[in-house]
């Protein structure tokens, strides 16, 4: 699901914002918008202080680091009390490999983002301690929401609600500096599930087609999806997957230590089930994904 910050990042400083980004107050009879409403600053005499960081996870910063033992904390106790986990299920361990390794290279270049892009967790701090930790990938064309953990005891913050709008006023703030990074995805959207549901509620937002993999608006798609749980949301009945596996032959595959194309691999082989097995693969990623990828094969 796609969509057309806050904090401090090694001196990227979240209760700030770029002058661009914000036109001139709007007359008081205007409503007010999404980042006049985020970005609204607070009186030095403030019941609370809300601060927001985004730290880098994957290669860990600094501040990721010292702040990880915290941030476990608060993904076990929002694990063991939302989703009924036991206590010994979510280990420090298993929150590392779930939410903190990431296989996206980090990368700075100059005209990208100065956060860069790469994997990062965006901390919720409430009179200086963690309540929610956004977990987020920043990519060239989006940001990507990963995951979501919070503390129960703030569950009546609507926390979830208050990430996504930060988000995405997180991306048309990354837009302004780095202008082809236009989208916010959510992730599945899930219409039978109500934890899933409540993701439709944000627009404009598209639906990707699972056949012809182009994005269609979401209120064209919910009547299909009222009616079944699986659909094709294009509506043209001769549309097909531009991107789809036109020329196997081309797939690149990692064979024993080397780099070879399908075309080359396929006549060293002599189980038939390997071909099948190959062609499914070409037909899940496309011809563009199967020719920059390394299908890896014993």
């Amino acid at each position: 699901m796609q969509q057309n910050p806050a904090g401090e990042l090694e001196g990227f400083q979240a209760q700030g914002h770029p002058p661009s980004l914000f036109p001139p107050k709007a007359k008081s009879n205007q409503p007010k918008s999404l980042e006049d409403l985020i970005f609204e600053s607070l009186p030095e005499n403030a019941s609370h202080k809300l601060e927001v960081r985004v730290v880098r996870s994957s290669p860990p910063s600094s501040q990721f680091k010292a702040t990880l033992l915290e941030s476990y904390q608060v993904y076990k106790r929002y694990q063991m009390v939302i989703h009924k986990n036991p206590p010994d299920t979510p280990t420090e361990s298993q929150f590392t490999r779930f939410l903190c390794s990431s296989p996206l290279e980090a990368e700075t270049p100059p005209n990208g983002p100065d956060c860069g892009y790469g994997s990062f967790h965006q901390q919720y701090w409430l009179d200086g301690k963690i309540i929610a930790v956004g977990v987020i990938d920043i990519l060239p064309n989006c940001v990507s929401s990963v995951y979501l953990y919070y503390d129960p005891d703030y569950s009546f913050l609507s926390l979830g609600v208050y990430s996504a709008l930060r988000e995405i006023a997180f991306t048309r703030q990354l837009h302004e500096k780095t202008s082809q990074l236009s989208y916010y995805y959510m992730g599945f959207y899930i219409h039978s599930c109500p934890k899933m549901k409540y993701k439709g509620q944000y627009r404009p937002s598209d639906l990707l087609c699972p056949e012809t993999y182009v994005w269609v608006p979401i209120e064209q798609c919910l009547p299909s999806l009222e009616n079944s749980k699986y659909c094709r949301f294009n509506q043209d009945p001769e549309a097909v997957d531009e991107d789809r596996s036109t020329e196997p032959d081309r797939l690149q595959v990692f064979h024993k230590r080397a780099i070879m194309p399908y075309g080359v691999y396929k006549k060293q082989q002599k189980d038939p089930s390997e071909e099948a097995a190959v062609l499914q693969y070409a037909s899940l990623v496309g011809q563009k994904c199967s020719e920059r990828m390394l299908l890896f094969r014993n």
